[in-house]
């Protein structure tokens, strides 16, 4: 559920009127994708779900972190 936050904050970011404002937004973004991909870690180590799935996951929410950082150190 915390995914959708991302995606959510990353519109605001695309929309938003200055620059203080898009990078604010880019930090919740990352902020979210970062307890998303730790809520990732939680489910692989209970075993609530498919070891496979969730490792692909956390590789996504790990390429988007990375994605994040860079645009936030380029501005």
């Amino acid at each position: 559920r915390s995914s959708g936050s991302v995606s959510l904050n990353f519109s605001e970011f695309a929309g938003a009127g200055t620059e203080k404002d898009k990078i604010n937004k880019l930090r919740i973004s990352l902020k979210e994708i970062k307890e998303c991909n730790n809520n990732l870690k939680i489910q692989l180590k209970a075993g609530l779900s498919n070891k496979d799935q969730l490792t692909k996951l956390q590789d996504e929410a790990e390429q988007i972190i990375r994605i994040l950082v860079a645009i936030i150190n380029k501005r």
